[in-house]
């Protein structure tokens, strides 16, 4: 199925991202710290779950907090035990030797306030799991940005223990908003816990061109609608190689044309879609800032004003 409304689970099911998920692999395989970067929708969660197929796994998805203005150590904690939860028998077990931590079956729960693990506890037995099994495991935090708003605490120093004495333990990190996500890391910062680490990065770019227009084929081709070329070149231009408004442009025509609807109608609705998004993330960025400069900012540049022009 080429058009999919959720991230894909298997390499298989990728389209036409065999180098990046070869990338990903390697790197994972000599680097405690990965950081894999793209625009929102570009495919970064299916590439890394797919990358990431049946080795051990703890997939924290951020998201969850892309509309709070601040979270706590809590919150982490919270995501990391539905995270752990039902993953392992045997990870359950050395998760149930750690202070602040209750299990009931295979539901991992971390305690609140004062009574919290201590994270770094919690990691390693992360590590004990992989050293158990003989293998490595890897803990994505998906959309990590999101961290950068935690309060009353750090997430840095507990990420360079890890580093430096997990060897079992390998974190992936994405990011859509690529400068935030380098200044949460703050890995050129020298005053930061991470400073000097190498975390080599992979970037998930929209398809070209080419391969943009055949995955819009081949799905509708697969999905026994016919679309014409032209509304496919159209979609392209206004999708560009953004996988996931093409898959959602995919899914629409499809359902539009078994209705009888007109598939540029289904384009029209999926253009508005990816519009609409991109305007509450920013109107959510310029929220958190509490600054209105931004909007005149964004005026300005795309009024074709220039740097000088903007900054006065």
């Amino acid at each position: 199925m080429y058009f999919r409304p959720t991230p894909v689970e298997r390499p298989e099911e990728l389209f036409d991202r065999e180098e990046e998920v070869k990338a990903l692999r390697e790197a994972v395989g000599r680097s405690p710290m990965v950081v894999v970067v793209g625009v929102r929708r570009v495919g970064k969660t299916s590439l890394v779950k797919a990358a990431t197929f049946g080795m051990r796994r703890v997939y924290l998805d951020l998201r969850a907090f892309e509309w709070r203005r601040y979270i706590t150590l809590d919150d982490v904690l919270g995501e990391l035990g539905r995270a752990v939860s039902g993953l392992s028998k045997r990870l359950v077990e050395l998760l149930s030797r750690v202070e602040g931590v209750s299990v009931a079956g295979v539901e991992v729960r971390f305690a609140r306030g004062r009574g919290r693990p201590i994270l770094h506890r919690v990691l390693e037995a992360l590590n004990q799991w992989g050293e158990s099994e003989g293998g490595d495991v890897v803990v994505v935090l998906d959309e990590a940005q999101e961290l950068a708003k935690l309060r009353g605490a750090s997430l840095l120093p507990v990420l360079a223990y890890s580093y430096d004495n997990l060897p079992r333990l390998k974190f992936v990190v994405t990011g859509s908003k690529e400068g935030m996500l380098y200044k949460f890391l703050r890995l050129s910062d020298a005053e930061s816990p991470l400073y000097g680490r190498y975390a080599p990065r992979v970037e998930v770019k929209p398809l070209p061109r080419r391969l943009a227009v055949e995955y819009l084929r081949r799905g509708f081709e697969a999905a026994g609608v016919r679309v014409s070329a032209e509304v496919v070149e159209r979609a392209v231009d206004e999708l560009d190689g953004i996988i996931g408004w093409l898959a959602h442009f995919g899914l629409m025509a499809v359902e539009y044309a078994k209705a009888g609807k007109s598939v540029e109608e289904a384009l029209e609705a999926s253009a508005e879609a990816g519009a609409e998004l991109a305007w509450s993330e920013f109107c959510n960025f310029v929220a958190l800032r509490g600054s209105g400069r931004y909007v005149d900012i964004v005026r300005a540049a795309a009024e074709g004003a220039t740097w000088s022009e903007i900054k006065r």
